[in-house]
């Protein structure tokens, strides 16, 4: 059996329900919101990573992962990543109540319970030091005049490192750095991944925050502005897609640029 089979249909995950419900009217109106809600918070600069939202009879239950974007990044540029602020929590008000009531127009909400986990909170101010320092000089290639998005790509490999983000999140945002890249930039790009993939390989943190063993990435698509599509895969470090019982997280995600659809895989090997 082919390994696309063994990873994708074999492979026995336990699934989170973000929305559970045994009514349609309910389950469409819980959809509703969270996409409502999610799209303001982007407005925010606040990107929504994890979200569950449980209904009972007039109760509901929120909860939340989110991560602030870097607005503000002129004291990175002079201080580094050793002095990063990290940004307060909602503000609880009956403005969240009346957003429910308004979304929900079949159900009498009585009462509202939100968990907000501000993952921004979690990250390790000495790995983001360190992170910073090894990757500086591809901010001046593959992120120029996008060094938030440069912050913002640390940040969250640092929270894939502790094991606080999953490879669908982590697939997306490579797919917005290389979105706006140049044809001429895509083997730097492919350079930069590799690199970046070693140096969490082999960073030197305790095996209960760095559980990770390996990676691979595959993109498919017109690399370099080539008429004929073609692949490119980058492997580090050991990924035994042949068995079903190690912990692989698999993810994939479509790239639409001015230059074609891209698509992309990768696999994350973890320790058990």
């Amino acid at each position: 059996m082919g390994q696309k089979s063994n990873l994708l249909t074999l492979k026995k995950v336990n699934k989170n329900l973000n929305l559970v419900s045994y009514e349609t009217k309910t389950f469409l109106y819980s959809l509703q919101y969270l996409k409502y809600f999610e799209t303001l918070l982007a407005k925010k600069n606040i990107w929504l990573i994890r979200k569950t939202l449980v209904l009972s009879s007039s109760s509901v239950f929120l909860a939340l992962d989110v991560f602030y974007k870097s607005v503000k990044t002129t004291f990175y540029k002079k201080k580094g990543l050793s002095t990063v602020k990290k940004p307060l929590l909602f503000s609880s008000n009956q403005s969240l109540i009346r957003l429910f009531q308004k979304n929900f127009p079949l159900n009498k909400i009585n009462a509202v319970t939100c968990t907000i986990n501000n993952l921004n909170r979690h990250l390790n101010s000495t790995l983001l030091s360190f992170l910073y320092n090894r990757t500086k000089k591809f901010s001046t290639n593959i992120f120029v005049r996008r060094f938030n998005l440069y912050i913002d790509f640390l940040k969250l490999t640092a929270l894939l490192i502790q094991n606080k983000l999953s490879s669908k999140n982590y697939i997306h945002l490579l797919s917005q750095v290389f979105k706006s890249l140049s044809k001429r930039v895509h083997t730097r790009f492919l350079f930069f991944l590799k690199a970046i993939f070693k140096l969490i390989i082999e960073i030197s943190l305790p095996s209960a925050i760095n559980t990770i063993k390996g990676f691979k990435f595959v993109i498919n698509g017109k690399l370099q502005g080539k008429t004929r599509a073609s692949f490119s895969c980058i492997q580090e470090g050991s990924v035994p897609t042949q068995s079903i019982s190690k912990n692989i997280d698999f993810a994939k995600s479509h790239v639409y640029t001015l230059y074609g659809v891209f698509g992309m895989r990768m696999w994350i090997y973890r320790k058990d």
